[in-house]
């Protein structure tokens, strides 16, 4: 189980607080019946938090202030994180009082965030980017021991993001409240901490809290809004759907061929938790998230039943994904979905993919493979099946 976090929320005095925590870190350690037209599967990789893009604050600069900023942005550009989070300490501890200053801290606490998932193996948490995440959340409270800072809402929205990576997502939900509560009418992180709550409420298996953020995203920030952002957007709108089957029971796999494995169905698999997983021979973000996918299954072996699902696009053949899975490290069962009839049935056009279902057979949760989180697994492992889902 994933490592949480555990901050103080003291504050001391600037400068003593960034010279105590620069490099200290932890030792490393719906059903279609008819005949329907071909599927258009797409490729694609959803990465669970993007960075956010700096919001300059408008002020008066200190004479040398620009060209250190430039730097520390141009280091941030190389991916040299903590060659730039130590730059933007320097000007946060020059500027403690004023809006650059503060800024300056919020760069730092991001760069901070960024080496902490650089540091993560196959998607996972190490003891280095558990040390690195903390780091950046000390960032992001110094900046929120004001709360009028023209800054405080981004580090807010960051405190969930960096709570997220984490793996405690009771905290990015507590989190990402306290961003949209706090600043409510923020022209970019309202709408912003309401998509990530969803998100992390998905994950918690929280259903009715999750679709009642999506429904108020899509009514509130849509399109001919201000703020309205085409991407994010469809990307609510494509959850609020799979939401739709969040409860109601798994449809069958409507396959009689399987590539590898011994064939089965969702009946036989009644009483366990199962992980639909659907990827492609063809598809460059499936093999980036392999090493993931594998590891996942890995650590849960022997409790999660998982089942590979491809389907006949693109040239792929019964022959070449039989002889193609063994060279890539694939063990599990895997069927072949002639028609993508299985894909239609679960809306699984955008891969890699991946469906949980509960030991009493209904879909609880769906999205990018990449997105998957250990704890949502865990959850369904320990959950009674007898209690009501999505409270």
């Amino acid at each position: 189980m994933r490592m949480p976090l555990l901050i103080g929320h003291a504050f001391c005095a600037l400068a003593p607080l960034l010279a105590a925590c620069t490099e200290a870190t932890a030792p490393t350690s719906t059903v279609v019946t008819a005949a329907p037209a071909a599927l258009e599967t797409e490729c694609t990789d959803t990465p669970a938090e993007p960075e956010p893009m700096p919001e300059p604050v408008q002020q008066a600069p200190a004479a040398n202030s620009d060209a250190d900023w430039n730097a520390a942005m141009a280091l941030k550009g190389k991916s040299d994180y903590e060659g730039a989070r130590k730059l933007f300490d320097a000007i946060a501890a020059k500027m403690p009082d004023s809006p650059r200053g503060q800024e300056a801290l919020v760069e730092a606490g991001v760069c901070q965030f960024s080496h902490g998932r650089s540091k993560m193996k196959a998607g996972f948490n190490t003891p280095d980017s558990l040390a690195a995440f903390q780091v950046a959340l000390q960032r992001f409270d110094l900046v929120l021991a004001n709360k009028q800072s023209p800054v405080a809402s981004r580090a807010q929205y960051m405190r969930g993001s960096v709570q997220l990576f984490a793996g405690d997502l009771s905290a990015a939900e507590r989190e990402y409240t306290l961003s949209y509560e706090g600043w409510p009418n923020d022209a970019k992180y309202a709408q912003k901490s309401i998509e990530r709550r969803s998100f992390v409420r998905r994950h918690l298996l929280k259903t009715d809290a999750a679709i009642a953020d999506l429904d108020f995203y899509l009514k509130t920030w849509g399109r001919g809004t201000k703020t309205f952002d085409e991407k994010e957007w469809t990307s609510v709108q494509t959850h609020r759907g799979f939401a739709a089957f969040y409860g109601k029971p798994a449809p069958a796999l409507q396959s009689t061929v399987w590539v590898q494995g011994q064939a089965t169905s969702l009946a036989q698999l009644q009483g366990e938790v199962v992980l639909l997983y659907f990827f492609a021979t063809w598809c460059d973000n499936c093999e980036r998230a392999r090493p993931q996918v594998q590891e996942l299954l890995r650590r849960h072996a022997g409790n999660l039943r998982a089942i590979g699902v491809i389907d006949d696009q693109r040239g792929q053949t019964l022959d070449m994904v039989r002889a193609w899975l063994p060279t890539k490290g694939f063990t599990l069962p895997v069927m072949y979905d002639v028609g993508q009839v299985t894909m239609r049935a679960y809306q699984a056009n955008r891969i890699p993919d991946m469906i949980l279902i509960d030991r009493l057979g209904r879909v609880r949760w769906h999205d990018n493979a990449s997105n998957l989180q250990d704890a949502t697994i865990e959850a369904l492992l320990v959950e009674d099946p007898a209690a009501g889902t999505g409270k």
